[in-house]
């Protein structure tokens, strides 16, 4: 199985994550709670995009021991049929859940590549310096981390910024800002095995 951890992170906050290496036939095969889920991957022409769905709902499966309703609102925003707030990235590779019953949630995992290179003039504020592939990544990781939290804010990029990362190569915290609420928040960051994560509760 190649679920990674599912661990707690911070009081009342679990995080789980979960290592892509299944074909999509071998989660049906391994993961009979899966199989409700036939007619809805059916839909989605990636394949890719059928692992990441399989593994988020496979990953939930593990964390809460039962087949919970997971549904998104209008705006993508995912939520939970009893109530526990979560949060839900994937990237090539790799997906993660985060859970809590009473505090909000957020998270965001990204390989690490020199694609955010490309994009880092648009990413940046012109108060905010990101020298290094991975100080321009956890800037992304952050914002997009921020982004979800406030889904309600539809922030901008430069409505959000990076104040301080304060760690070391492996992890460490983030003081982030959302401009419109003036509300300082501090994100988590982890970097392993070619990945970026970021999460974050309130």
């Amino acid at each position: 199985m190649p679920l990674i951890s599912v661990e707690e992170v911070l009081p009342n906050v679990r995080l789980g994550l979960w290592r892509i290496e299944e074909s999509v036939n071998t989660f049906f095969s391994l993961y009979p709670d899966l199989e409700v889920l036939k007619g809805e991957i059916d839909g989605y022409g990636s394949v890719q995009r059928r692992l990441e769905v399989l593994a988020v709902r496979e990953l939930l499966y593990c964390m809460t021991a039962s087949s919970v309703e997971l549904y998104h609102d209008k705006s993508g925003k995912p939520f939970l049929s009893n109530g526990v707030n979560i949060g839900i990235s994937h990237t090539h590779g790799c997906a993660a859940v985060i859970m809590s019953p009473s505090n909000r949630v957020s998270v965001d995992v990204e390989y690490i590549s020199e694609r955010v290179g490309r994009v880092a003039q648009r990413l940046l504020r012109t108060d905010e310096n990101a020298v290094s592939l991975v100080e321009k990544l956890l800037h992304w990781c952050t914002k997009e981390t921020l982004y979800k939290l406030y889904s309600e804010d539809s922030l901008s990029l430069s409505e959000m910024q990076l104040l301080s990362i304060d760690g070391n190569e492996h992890n460490g915290i983030i003081t982030a800002r959302n401009i419109r609420r003036n509300a300082t928040v501090n994100v988590h960051y982890r970097l392993f095995d070619g990945l970026a994560l970021t999460y974050v509760a309130l």
